[in-house]
C-alpha cells in the first residue's frame, strides 16, 4: 500500500514524457525476444534495434522487472513475447548489460511512441542523430555499398567514353576512305585522256615519218 500511494503521488508527471526522459538513464527500442520468469522478479531480454538516448553498442541487454511467479504488482513492468517496446531505463548493471524501467509501468512505451520521445530530446538537447550505436553497422554497410555503386558507374562512364571514341574513330576512317576513293575516281579520268591523248600524237608522227 505503500509503495502504491507513492506511485500515485507523482503519476501525473510519471506519464509525461518529459519526466521520463529526466528520470532515465537510456532509451531504447527493441523486440522482447525472451522472457525468463523467476519466484519474485522476472527477467526479459530485449534484442536492440535502436537507441534513442545514451547508447551502448550491444545487439541484446537484460530488463529485469520486481514481478515473479509469487509477486504480481501493478507497478511493475510486464513484458510479452515478441512485443515491440520503447523503454526509459535505467542503469543496474552495465557489465551484464542489465537494466530495469526505472519508472514502472509508465516507463514501458509502445513503438508507435518513438516520434514523440525523439521531439522531447530535441526540446531537450539531448537527441544526439538517426543511427545511434546499434544502426552504425547497418550505416557503414550502406555508405560502403553507395561508394562500390559510384566506382561501378565511374568505371561504366569510362567505358561508354572508350566506346564512344572507337565509334567516332570509325567514323573518321570511313571518311578518309570516301575521300580516298573520290580522289581516285577524280584523278582516272585525267590519267585515261593523257594516254588517249599520247597515242594520237604517236600515231600521226608515225604516219608523218613514213611520208
Amino acid at each position: 500500500m505503500t509503495l502504491n500511494l507513492a506511485v500515485a503521488s507523482f503519476a501525473s508527471e510519471a506519464l509525461e514524457i518529459p519526466y521520463q526522459i529526466n528520470n532515465s538513464d537510456r532509451i531504447v527500442i527493441g523486440t522482447v525476444s525472451n522472457v525468463d520468469m523467476f519466484r519474485d522478479h522476472t527477467i526479459a531480454t530485449i534484442t536492440v534495434s535502436e537507441w534513442l538516448y545514451n547508447p551502448l553498442p550491444t545487439e541484446t541487454i537484460k530488463v529485469r522487472s520486481e514481478r515473479g511467479t509469487n509477486i504480481k504488482t501493478e507497478v511493475e513492468v510486464e513484458f510479452i513475447q515478441n512485443e515491440s517496446v520503447l523503454l526509459m531505463l535505467n542503469d543496474v548493471d552495465l557489465n551484464k548489460q542489465l537494466f530495469r524501467v526505472g519508472i514502472g509501468v509508465p516507463g514501458k512505451h509502445p513503438f508507435s511512441d518513438r516520434d514523440a520521445v525523439i521531439e522531447e530530446l530535441k526540446a531537450q538537447g539531448k537527441w544526439q542523430g538517426e543511427g545511434q550505436a546499434g544502426n552504425k553497422t547497418n550505416e557503414t554497410e550502406t555508405i560502403e555499398n553507395t561508394q562500390t555503386a559510384s566506382k561501378q558507374e565511374e568505371n561504366v562512364t569510362e567505358n561508354k567514353t572508350v566506346d564512344n571514341g572507337k565509334t567516332e574513330n570509325t567514323g573518321t576512317a570511313g571518311k578518309q576512305e570516301g575521300k580516298s576513293n573520290d580522289t581516285k575516281l577524280k584523278s582516272t579520268p585525267f590519267i585515261s585522256s593523257f594516254w588517249v591523248l599520247a597515242a594520237v600524237l604517236g600515231a600521226v608522227m608515225y604516219v608523218r615519218k613514213k611520208k
